[in-house]
């Protein structure tokens, strides 16, 4: 007499991690979402090349090198933006309690969350780079250091990501959400060195621009793709993006706990 088989069960947090990645790949890869991915960043990066180029060039600054790792932090601080803004979503439309409810790891909404992101990252970034080589951007340091810029953008996407998705767990209403979420953007990239040498600030300010981890993001991308990865100029963006990801990302699992309850 044979007896029939036991059923297989779902390899656990892999098996979960990976459902959640394929519906969050299809909305945020979707075509109406590309926009946010591809289209807007070539849109500022004509809008900012049409507006600076020749200005930068008339002073001697290269624009490719100088202006792109700007444009990839931009197109960086929407991904996370609209990273928010899906939480946002999901948590109104009541998925996070439908999740509760069935069999899956606890830390699969968010492990697959991110992959999504990094994801994001990692096209935005490539997109910007092969446009703006068309500008003169280059990757001077070789292979090793290109790869180094990719990791930098998707690390800073990651730690705003867990920035932002503390707001949109935190933040019921979807005005005050948004505002919170943009206000606070272009202060961040104009009182930066993404456009101008921390030099040109007001003495007063100047503090504030040189220890901006904007600032260190770009300097790092400038150097990883300028030919001069030193340390000192990779160092602090490695810091803000680790010390922005694991303090906010407490609070993410924090304010995810609350919504869940």
């Amino acid at each position: 007499m044979t007896t029939a088989p036991a059923p297989i069960s779902p390899p656990g947090l892999v098996h979960d991690v990976r459902v959640l990645a394929e519906r969050d790949f299809r909305r945020s890869f979707g075509r109406g979402a590309l926009v946010g991915t591809v289209v807007q960043p070539l849109l500022f990066f004509g809008i900012f090349y049409a507006a600076f180029s020749r200005m930068l060039h008339a002073k001697g600054i290269d624009y490719g090198r100088f202006v792109t790792p700007t444009l990839v932090v931009q197109a960086l601080m929407f991904v996370a933006i609209a990273s928010a803004m899906s939480l946002a979503t999901d948590r109104g439309s009541g998925l996070f309690n439908r999740l509760r409810t069935m069999p899956i790891a606890g830390s699969s909404l968010g492990t697959a969350r991110l992959l999504v992101v990094a994801a994001e990252a990692l096209t935005s970034t490539v997109v910007v780079s092969l446009v703006a080589h068309l500008a003169g951007f280059r990757f001077r340091a070789g292979a090793a250091a290109a790869v180094g810029f990719l990791l930098v953008a998707v690390a800073f996407t990651v730690a705003l990501a867990a920035v932002t998705a503390t707001l949109g767990l935190s933040l019921r209403n979807q005005e005050a959400l948004a505002a919170a979420l943009y206000l606070p953007y272009l202060p961040l990239l104009v009182v930066s060195t993404g456009f101008v040498p921390a030099a040109l600030f007001p003495h007063w300010l100047q503090p504030v621009v040189r220890d901006s981890p904007v600032s260190a993001v770009i300097d790092a991308l400038r150097a990883l793709s300028g030919g001069d990865p030193s340390a000192g100029r990779i160092v602090p963006a490695v810091l803000w993006c680790a010390g922005l990801t694991l303090f906010f990302g407490w609070t993410t699992a924090r304010a995810f706990r609350k919504v869940t309850q």
